[in-house]
């Protein structure tokens, strides 16, 4: 639900649930409970779990846990301009391959010996040759959006359900460059 949809039902359930209450003082009845549920049923729907999983996430930095054998892989992070979709696949349970398949992804690279996004540095000297590449765990890899934005991700851990895990999850910290620049200090 967009935010506008979602104020519009929030005011109209709160308006529902106060109508029925002063309807229900001043003149008692089962009509003006019939109000009251159906504003505490709207207020119910901005809140209660759906069971859907989302496989966004609109900040511009965070962290994500996903299980990459759903969505076909696909994660998103950003939004607007600064809006990279990731493609995962299984590797190992310590390392997994990223594509530059999804149309907003321009080229990936992995940062050789960069232990932490905030220590990238002109990362468009990058080699942003090849299609996919093969992050292992602790690795940052660097992703150029179609916009020519720059989003950095570190894997911290791997899942592999065919290698004694439970499940397949990949968990990878990001920051995307809000200048809009190469550089992540």
């Amino acid at each position: 639900m967009t935010v506008a949809q979602r104020t519009v039902v929030l005011s109209l359930s709160l308006l529902s649930l106060a109508g029925g209450i002063a309807w229900q003082l001043f003149e008692p009845g089962f009509e003006p409970w019939l109000f009251v549920i159906v504003g505490l049923m709207g207020l119910f729907t901005q809140w209660w779990p759906t069971g859907r999983k989302s496989y966004a996430s609109r900040r511009l930095s965070g962290t994500v846990t996903f299980n990459y054998s759903n969505n076909n892989g696909r994660y998103v992070i950003g939004r607007e301009e600064m809006l990279f979709e990731t493609a995962w696949s299984k590797a190992s349970d310590t390392s997994i391959h990223i594509y530059k398949d999804p149309p907003s992804i321009d080229s990936i690279a992995i940062a050789l010996g960069v232990a932490h996004i905030k220590d990238l540095r002109s990362v468009s000297n990058l080699d942003f040759s090849s299609r996919s590449r093969t992050p292992q765990e602790g690795d940052v890899v660097v992703l150029k959006n179609r916009y020519g934005n720059y989003a950095a991700l570190k894997v911290s851990d791997i899942k592999d359900s065919a290698r004694s895990d439970l499940k397949d999850e990949i968990t990878f910290s990001y920051v995307i460059n809000p200048n809009g620049g190469d550089d992540f200090r």
